[in-house]
């Protein structure tokens, strides 16, 4: 059975839930200062966007078949998204009522189902277009009827339909159809979008189009409700919905979640890229202490050479200062001690700077811990 009456109920609710306060800010309050994606500043374009709002009028969906308050539900709900777009000042089927002349209200209101006459109520209540349609109960299916008039013009821009045998699906499916049949002013009304994600070149879809602009990339798109997909080869496509109202940049933040195997296969390579910066590390230690035991040792060598060098005949002959062949033998170990010194010198600078490379260029093994949980 349709409950049409709890659903009554809760688009109420939706409609008086209170709007996000960025839509009472200025374009200039909300725009960060950066650059846009034509290379130019893109508080300019925001300066140029247009910042007017169209005056609509949103007429109580007639019913036929459905219970009057599911239809007044039902048309709080499409005003109440036509509202947060940020592009319509919405006039409410009560504020129309008020503004009719007594004598209107029963000859515009009592059966108004024709375009001319949705034209007739715009032009009198001033408003730029007028929302109207019906829902219905054809068999076993709800219909939801909409139709976007145009005052100036005074003819009908777009119509949506929407169908479904579920009242609770025909109620998120109409804030769908409003998009749908509002079109033509969402389109001429800009807005910009901004993805962030934990993947620098991951694809950014909005609409099921793919976008030129990448991730932290400043997109040009119509205000109003779009579909936003990030994807990349070896995580989990992710999808939101996203609002971008008119003149503003809203920015998204995505979080890709990987895939086990990529997981695996990155701590893998991370792993090996750190423990080649502990190995180097070590060796760097290594190579310091080497060469201080081969400083010592040429030292030792040297301070031989030089007190026999420096020592007298008498001295020499005496044999207290050694000999001659152990003063050459420690000359030629000091050449020896000295060359280990600067090669264990130059080994322990090549691994230190191996190491603090890896350490710093290198993976984090962590970088996806968080995700351990998730792909098990």
């Amino acid at each position: 059975m349709l409950n049409f009456a709890s659903l009554a109920v809760v688009s109420a609710l939706i409609a008086t839930t209170p709007g996000d306060d960025q839509a009472n800010r200025t374009p200039s309050e909300a725009a960060p200062q950066q650059e846009s994606p034509s290379g130019g500043d893109l508080s300019i374009e925001l300066k140029d966007a247009p910042t007017t709002r169209t005056r609509l009028a949103v007429m109580s969906l007639s019913a036929a078949g459905v219970p009057e308050e599911y239809a007044v539900g039902l048309t709080e709900s499409i005003a109440t998204h036509a509202s947060q777009t940020g592009v319509f000042d919405t006039i409410s089927p009560k504020q129309i009522a008020s503004l009719l002349a007594f004598e209107k209200r029963k000859e515009l209101l009592g059966a108004c189902t024709q375009e001319s006459c949705y034209v007739q109520i715009a032009q009198t209540v001033k408003a730029d277009h007028l929302l109207a349609g019906n829902v219905s109960k054809i068999g076993d299916k709800l219909v939801l009827n909409l139709v976007l008039i145009d005052a100036a013009e005074g003819k009908a821009l777009k119509r949506a339909v929407r169908e479904t045998t579920s009242a609770s699906e025909l109620m998120s499916e109409a804030a769908k159809a409003s998009t749908v049949v509002l079109q033509p002013v969402l389109s001429a009304r800009h807005g910009f979008l901004k993805v962030a994600a934990n993947v620098p070149d991951a694809a950014v879809i909005v609409d099921d189009e793919r976008r030129a602009e990448g991730v932290g990339q400043v997109i040009a798109l119509p205000a109003g409700p779009h579909v936003l997909k990030v994807s990349q080869d070896g995580f989990y496509a992710t999808s939101a919905d996203v609002f971008v109202r008119p003149g503003r940049v809203s920015e998204e933040v995505i979080k890709l979640i990987p895939a086990k195997e990529t997981i695996e296969d990155y701590e893998s390579s991370a792993s090996i890229m750190r423990y080649g910066a502990y190995g180097t590390a070590v060796l760097a230690v290594a190579g310091v202490v080497a060469a201080g035991v081969f400083y010592g040792q040429a030292s030792d060598d040297k301070a031989y050479v030089d007190r026999y060098a420096s020592a007298l005949d008498a001295q020499r002959a005496s044999g207290s200062v050694g000999t001659l062949d152990e003063a050459r033998a420690a000359e030629s170990s000091f050449n020896t001690n000295q060359t280990l010194y600067l090669v264990g010198i130059g080994t322990a600078l090549v691994s230190a700077g191996v190491s603090l490379y890896l350490f710093v260029a290198g993976d984090d093994p962590d970088r996806y811990e968080e995700f351990h949980s998730l792909t098990k």
